[in-house]
C-alpha cells in the first residue's frame, strides 16, 4: 500500500468517528432536554364523573321499536283472546378510561287486551278492573352500575327477580312463557340487586318490593331471592346449572283465591290485601346439545305456612333446518298443590310450539297448549299465534 492511499484511509477514519461522536453527542443532548421536559399530569376523574359523561353521550345508546301481534283462541270459551302492542327498547353502554362502568336498559309496552282468558275463564288485568284495556306496561327499567367488575355489579330499577330460569332469558317476545308467574307469583319487580362472575361461578342477591310490575305497599310486601350458579362464559355461554332461594310477602290475587278454597284453619280475613307470605328453593339449568337447547326447573316450598307447593318445568326446542329459520318447542308444566295431602290437586299443561325467523328482526310463531289438569278453573285448549318485529334504527325510522 503506497503512501497516499495510507493517508487517505487515514482521514476518512477520522471523519467518520467524528461525525459518529458528534452525533451520539446531539443523541444524549436531546435525551437530555426530553427528561427537562415538564409534562401534564393526567387527572384521574372519579366513577360518578365518569358515568355522568357517558350517560349523557347519545352515542352510546342504541334504539329498538318492536310490534307485537297476537291472538288465542280458546276451545271451551268458544271466543279469541288480543293481545297487541307497540313499544320500544333503550340500551345504554357506558365506558371510561379502565372500560365499561355501567349499562342501562328501558323496555316499554302500550298495548290493547281483548277478552282475556286463563284456565277456560275471562279474566280481567291484573291491576284494572275492566276486561277489554289498553296498558302501559313496563317490562325492564334499570341501571347497572359495574362498581368493581367483575364481582360486584349493582341493579337498580325494575328487573327479574334473581330466582330460576327467568333472570337469563327474555321471554316478552314469545307465547312460550318461563313457570315464573306460576312457580313465584311474580317475574320482574321494583328493587336493588347484587350481582357478579368469575371463571368458576356467578351469583344474584336482590331486595324487592313484591308488587310486580306495578309499586305499592300492602302489609309490609318484599321479596329477598337469590340465585348461585356455573359461570356463563366462552365455551358454556349458553349452559348453566344453578340454585335459588326465595322468602317474602308478595302480592298474588290468584294465591289468594287458591287458599282461600282450602282454608280449613279459617284464617281468610289475614288474606283480604291479597298478601301472601311464601318461600320457594329451586334447581334449574340449561345445555345445548347439537340442534337441541334444552331447559328445566324444578321448585318447591310453601305459601302461608301451611301449603306445601312443588313445581316442575321442561323445555326443549329444536332446531329442524340448517339455517335455524325453524325452531320446534315442547313445553311440560307442573304445578302440585298440597303436596302433604292425599287429595292434593296439580295443575298440568303440555305445550306445543313451531315458529318461523324471517330475519333477525322479524319472527312469526304457532303454538297449541294443552291443560291435562287444572286447580284454577276449567281445563282449556287454546291455540295461538303470535308475530312479534324488532328494529333498531333512528327515532321515527323502522
Amino acid at each position: 500500500m503506497n503512501f497516499k492511499k495510507c493517508v487517505f484511509l487515514s482521514l476518512l477514519s477520522i471523519f467518520f468517528l467524528g461525525n459518529f461522536s458528534l452525533a451520539q453527542e446531539e443523541i444524549f443532548e436531546q435525551i437530555e432536554e426530553d427528561l427537562e421536559k415538564s409534562r401534564p399530569i393526567e387527572e384521574v376523574k372519579p366513577y360518578p364523573v365518569n358515568l355522568f359523561k357517558a350517560m349523557i353521550d347519545k352515542k352510546n345508546y342504541v334504539f329498538y321499536k318492536e310490534v307485537y301481534f297476537s291472538g288465542r283462541y280458546s276451545s271451551v270459551l268458544r271466543q279469541m283472546e288480543g293481545r297487541n302492542s307497540l313499544g320500544f327498547i333503550l340500551f345504554g353502554t357506558f365506558s371510561g378510561p379502565s372500560g365499561q362502568i355501567g349499562d342501562m336498559n328501558i323496555q316499554f309496552r302500550t298495548g290493547y287486551y281483548n277478552n282475556q282468558f286463563a284456565f277456560g275463564q275471562k279474566m280481567p288485568r291484573e291491576y284494572t278492573e275492566k276486561i277489554n284495556d289498553f296498558e302501559v306496561e313496563i317490562h325492564n327499567f334499570y341501571l347497572r352500575l359495574r362498581a368493581l367488575p367483575p364481582m360486584l355489579n349493582v341493579r337498580m330499577g325494575h328487573f327479574y327477580i334473581p330466582f330460576g330460569i327467568q333472570p337469563w332469558i327474555d321471554t316478552h317476545g314469545s307465547l312460550l312463557q318461563s313457570p315464573a308467574m306460576k312457580f313465584t307469583g311474580l317475574d320482574k319487580d321494583w328493587g336493588v340487586a347484587f350481582e357478579g362472575q368469575n371463571d368458576k361461578m356467578e351469583y344474584q342477591l336482590g331486595l324487592t318490593r313484591g308488587s310486580g310490575m306495578e309499586y305499592f305497599g300492602l302489609n309490609n310486601n318484599f321479596v329477598l331471592a337469590g340465585k348461585i350458579s356455573t359461570s356463563r362464559v366462552a365455551q358454556h355461554l349458553n349452559d348453566w346449572i344453578g340454585i335459588s332461594l326465595m322468602v317474602g310477602k308478595i302480592f298474588d290475587p290468584m294465591a289468594i283465591e287458591r287458599l282461600l278454597s282450602f282454608d280449613k284453619a279459617g284464617e281468610a280475613e289475614k288474606y283480604k290485601s291479597n298478601i301472601i307470605k311464601r318461600w320457594r328453593t329451586g334447581i334449574d339449568g340449561q345445555k345445548i346439545v347439537g340442534p337441541a337447547r334444552i331447559r328445566f326447573e324444578i321448585s318447591g316450598g310453601k305459601d302461608a305456612e301451611q301449603e306445601a307447593i312443588l313445581g316442575e318445568f321442561f323445555e326443549i326446542k329444536y332446531i329442524l333446518d340448517k339455517n335455524s329459520r325453524w325452531p320446534a318447542y315442547l313445553q311440560f308444566e307442573n304445578l302440585t298443590q298440597n303436596i302433604s295431602y292425599s287429595n292434593r290437586d296439580s295443575d298440568t299443561t303440555i305445550r306445543l310450539g313451531l315458529g318461523y325467523r324471517f330475519s333477525a328482526n322479524y319472527n312469526l310463531q304457532f303454538v297449541v297448549s294443552k291443560d291435562i289438569s287444572t286447580i284454577f278453573g276449567e281445563e282449556d285448549t287454546w291455540i295461538g299465534l303470535l308475530f312479534y318485529g324488532q328494529k333498531g334504527s333512528g327515532w321515527l325510522d323502522w
